[in-house]
Parts: structure tokens; sequence; C-alpha cells
């Protein structure tokens, strides 16, 4: 029986748009204005200092020490209030079950307990959770799913990940691992299914509920 890996932010938690319209106000608070649209294109799935390095370089701006630690704080106050747990997920980790799953996210460890705390998921994941913050290089780097397939206790090409952007699938693809694509959170999902099976998706699918047959396919 293969170990499945989740992503968190829009694989299991809707959380990216609120994610997306904290960063873009941090970088309005400091002269750089992007539409959440924008936001959404060129940094889902990438951490928040990526993002800031990548727009310092690009509008040679500077970023107050405590930036990331601001978005932190005013996320999980939307958090509480906002936070919608993804249709389908409970349904599809009961129908998987019974087996314990893994999460391998680029946000913050507190961020991703959190999140599954809101959502009545941590039953599924308990403390199996691997962050950038636990390894040397975030995605799109391998070493996230590398880590969390360690925790697990098994290698990389004997887990399944499920995965909702191309910095996530490129980084599940190059440590190894099954990639599934999921797409129920985009808000272009047609646009998106190819990018992620070019990444490295094995098959790409829009709704959580498809996701045990996809899995027992996998199996057999």
């Amino acid at each position: 029986m293969p170990h499945l890996i989740f992503d968190c932010d829009g694989v299991l938690v809707d959380s990216e748009p609120l994610s997306m319209r904290v960063d873009v106000q941090i970088l309005a608070e400091n002269g750089v204005v992007m539409s959440e649209a924008e936001a959404h294109r060129r940094f889902v799935g990438r951490t928040f200092s990526a993002m800031l390095d990548e727009i310092s370089r690009e509008f040679g701006v500077s970023f107050p020490a405590d930036a990331a630690t601001r978005k932190d704080l005013r996320l999980l106050e939307l958090y509480e209030t906002d936070l919608r747990v993804v249709d389908g997920v409970e349904a599809a980790l009961e129908a998987l079950g019974p087996q314990h799953f893994s999460v391998a996210s680029n946000s913050p460890y507190e961020r991703v307990d959190t999140a599954l705390r809101i959502a009545r998921l941590t039953r599924f994941f308990g403390n199996r959770i691997t962050t950038f913050e636990h390894v040397a290089r975030g995605k799109p780097e391998p070493d996230v799913f590398i880590e969390a397939a360690r925790r697990a206790g098994f290698a990389p090409k004997d887990c399944i990940v499920v995965e909702d952007s191309v910095t996530g699938v490129t980084a599940a693809h190059r440590a190894g691992c099954h990639v599934l694509g999921f797409t129920g959170t985009h808000p272009h999902p047609d646009e998106q299914a190819p990018k992620l099976l070019t990444a490295g998706a094995a098959s790409v699918f829009s709704h959580m509920g498809q996701l045990p047959r996809l899995v027992s396919e996998r199996i057999l």
C-alpha cells in the first residue's frame, strides 16, 4: 500500500485566495501594486520569502525583517473566520482509510497545523507535517517530499503525492514520487491541468471524490 502525501494549501484547504489577499496587502504597504490574480499566477506554491526575494530584485524594494511574521499573524486571523476545507476531502480520506497520511508544504508548520485543526482534519494526519522549515530547500526542490517520505518510513517511489501547483508537482516528481495533480481550487482549472501534466503529474483530477479511484488504480 503506497503512502499518501498531500500538499495543504489548495489541496486540503482552500487557503490560496486568503494567502494571496494578505500577500498583495503587504506588497502594497511596501510600494508594490499587484493584483491577487497576478500574485496567484506568479507565486502560488512558492514560499513567501521566495516571493519577496523576487519582488525585491524586480522592483528594487526592501521589505521589513518581520514581513513573514506579519503575514502569518494576519493569515492565521483570516483562517479562524474564512478558511474552508476543500470540497470532498474528508470523505475521500475516510474512503482511503484505514491508514495514515502526511502533509508536505511550503507553508510554515504552525500555519499548516492550524489549518488542519480548523478544517477538522488533524485526525487523519496527526503530527505528520513536513514543511520548508524542516529541510534545506523548499519546493520546487524535492527535499520536503523526500523528508516527508523518510519520516513516514517509505521510499519516495512508494508514495503518492497530491499537489495543485506546478511548483509542488515539480518538487514531487523530482523526488521520485507518483504525482496526482489537483485542479479543483484553481481559478482556471482547464488551463492548469496541462501545466501540471507537463510538470510531471501522472494524471489530473478536479474533485476529491475522484481520488480514491485514482489511488486504487495506482495500487492495482
